[in-house]
């Protein structure tokens, strides 16, 4: 089906970034507001990274995180958490192994299985690199007026339902 002409009279649709949604919805305005958003979450999350996880990569931190939040969990079910490849897992589980972060356990039922736990010294370097995000956080937060950083403590629930997948 070919879709009709507009006529010499009709306004052109509004440029992405033009596009202002029913102001009674619960939207962001804008395209460029969402990117606004998605960059902002992007930038302040590398941000606390960079100042708190210096020795491991970001992805051996997901996963490290992963297998804490995830105890006894095997290469595939970490793969399958964090959307990548098992041989990728598998690569940041052995560099983790290598620091003394994780090991694997042996599986009584299954002996093909190897569910992953974190070490003491995993579970205090988490511990650290939590402190030092916390701290960082705090601090630029403090650099903020009252306002914002109201906003902020608002906005939370609503992200943390996104990142449930419950909006």
């Amino acid at each position: 089906m070919i879709a009709p002409a507009l006529s010499e009279t009709a306004e052109p649709p509004a440029a992405a970034s033009e596009r202002v949604v029913d102001p009674g919805s619960a939207r962001l305005g804008s395209v460029d507001d969402i990117d606004r958003l998605r960059l902002a979450i992007l930038r302040l999350t590398r941000r606390i990274r960079s100042h708190a996880s210096p020795g491991i990569t970001p992805s051996q931190l997901a996963v490290l995180g992963t297998i804490i939040h995830n105890e006894r969990a095997t290469v595939g079910q970490i793969a399958e958490i964090e959307h990548v490849q098992p041989p990728s897992v598998s690569k940041i589980v052995g560099a983790l192994e290598r620091l003394g972060y994780v090991k694997r356990s042996v599986n009584p039922d299954d002996r093909r299985c190897a569910p992953l736990v974190a070490t003491p010294a995993g579970l205090e370097y988490a511990d650290a690199v939590r402190s030092a995000g916390r701290t960082w956080l705090a601090e630029q937060l403090d650099e903020l007026d009252v306002i914002d950083v109201t906003a902020i403590e608002q906005a939370l629930p609503a992200l943390e339902r996104l990142l449930e997948g419950r909006p």
